[in-house]
């Protein structure tokens, strides 16, 4: 059994859900029942199941660690506010108050920030004021600025000032990314588009096109996104932007593979397919141009590991031309139609996150910038591509991977953007153990990196991926 420092935990769960696999990891070698229960909680949170939440969350109360307790009385306080148990939660909300003094930095660090973010938010049903303070220790966590940020920009959006609450969501975003908080991030760029869409529409379109980069870049449940999908199709619906077909493409292909959410049938396709043809194939012309047949093997794989559903390509043939490497016959190949032309476009196009996001606040100062290919694709194909660019024994894992059927390659696709989208510096490193070191090793793929992407799934979940992982051995 290991002892993990309540510190290093703090610096963890401050991510938000996206401490997932971490948190996986430390839950296969602890022992320890208050901190087991606790991170329980947070996992029953992320999943929406609040009563379950809540279960956790009072064993964990009962403890004798004052950080634990008081981080179990948070979550406590947000189910019940949310839940409309206003007398329990203010009972709750004295309690910690009362404590807060006697917490380290730390754990103030989080508390304190998200006590000020229920003021705002439920500022109608408590009793009193929340405390008042400020620490340096606080002051410098990057998410806990993001928060209150957006905390800030409401207050705005009450007056209905759509362009400073835009202002705000923005510096929140910025925070948030500096952090990484992705869920901070994305939200901060849902509002920001929502909000100014019928003021400003051209500043809603960037935003909306980068909260599609990073929804693909961080996020896979349809259930969890969803709204900001909603987001992206109304700005891009007011803007008469043809890539409103390609959001109408992803939504409706991710319902396939989440059933069980229940979509609007508001994403019909306002744009004239030929309309999406003729930009297809003037994109195409250009890529010919730029086209380096050298990395057509590792842009094919990651192009095609990104898609929600594969493309009606033969596999023996895609594979003969990406192992050949002729120029001739690939461009050939891919002139034959407008689905091969997309998938060809998407190979080789590029979204420059860094410039679009110095756009969003001045757009008439700048140049536009046109993006031709779905965002939410390219971000998901630069994670794949990252963690395969410097790989061994190239051709064999290829090989493996078109061998697998649908639903393996759906989830090993999932795994190996985790393996990317997750690797950020952790207080606490995980390794894989037994034959998910082995694959690591054999591919050179980086034994923190396959960590992460095998931790992010539940154990259930691991065991499945285990049977992929052997295929690749």
């Amino acid at each position: 059994m290991k002892h993990y420092s309540l510190n290093k935990l703090i610096d963890i769960i401050e991510y938000g859900a996206f401490s997932k696999p971490i948190v996986n990891y430390i839950l296969t070698n602890i022992e320890d029942e208050d901190l087991v229960y606790y991170l329980l909680c947070l996992k029953s949170i992320w999943k929406n199941k609040h009563r379950e939440a809540f279960k956790y969350a009072d064993l964990v109360t009962t403890t004798t660690t004052t950080i634990l307790n008081e981080l179990a009385t948070l979550e406590k306080i947000s189910i019940l506010f949310n839940n409309n148990k206003i007398k329990k939660a203010n009972i709750e909300l004295s309690k910690i108050k009362n404590n807060i003094q006697s917490l380290n930095k730390k754990a103030r660090k989080i508390i304190i920030p998200a006590l000020r973010f229920m003021e705002i938010r439920f500022s109608n049903l408590i009793d009193e004021n929340l405390v008042r303070y400020w620490s340096e220790e606080y002051e410098s966590s990057y998410a806990q600025k993001s928060l209150l940020k957006y905390s800030e920009a409401r207050k705005y959006l009450n007056n209905k000032d759509f362009h400073k609450a835009f202002n705000l969501f923005i510096e929140g975003f910025n925070f948030a990314k500096r952090f990484p908080h992705p869920t901070m991030i994305c939200s901060g760029l849902n509002n920001a588009a929502w909000w100014i869409r019928e003021v400003d529409k051209k500043k809603a379109l960037i935003a909306a096109d980068l909260l599609e980069y990073y929804i693909g870049y961080y996020f896979e449940d349809l259930k969890y996104i969803y709204n900001w999908l909603d987001t992206i199709f109304e700005v891009k619906k007011i803007n008469n932007d043809v890539r409103i077909i390609e959001i109408t493409n992803i939504v409706n292909k991710l319902k396939k593979v989440y059933p069980e959410v229940n979509i609007e049938d508001n994403f019909d396709k306002f744009i004239e397919v030929k309309k999406l043809k003729r930009k297809i194939k003037k994109l195409y012309k250009i890529n010919i141009d730029k086209f380096d047949v050298s990395k057509i093997d590792i842009a094919f794989l990651s192009t095609y590991a990104s898609l929600i559903e594969k493309p009606y390509f033969t596999k023996s043939r895609i594979l003969k031309l990406v192992f050949e490497k002729d120029k001739d016959k690939i461009i050939k190949y891919f002139s034959s139609n407008y689905e091969k032309m997309y998938f060809f476009n998407l190979m080789l196009s590029e979204f420059e996150v860094k410039e679009i996001e110095k756009r969003i606040m001045n757009p008439d100062d700048f140049e536009k910038i046109k993006t031709d290919v779905s965002p939410f694709f390219i971000s998901r194909k630069k994670l794949i591509f990252n963690l395969l660019k410097n790989m061994k024994n190239f051709k064999e894992f290829i090989l493996n991977y078109l061998e697998l059927n649908e639903e393996e390659m759906r989830t090993f696709d999932m795994f190996l953007r985790n393996c990317v989208r997750y690797d950020i510096k952790w207080p606490i490193t995980p390794y894989p153990k037994g034959k998910v070191r082995d694959f690591a090793i054999k591919y050179g793929l980086g034994q923190k990196r396959i960590a992460l992407g095998y931790y992010s799934f539940e154990e259930n979940e691991r065991l499945f991926l285990d049977s992929i992982i052997e295929k690749f051995l």
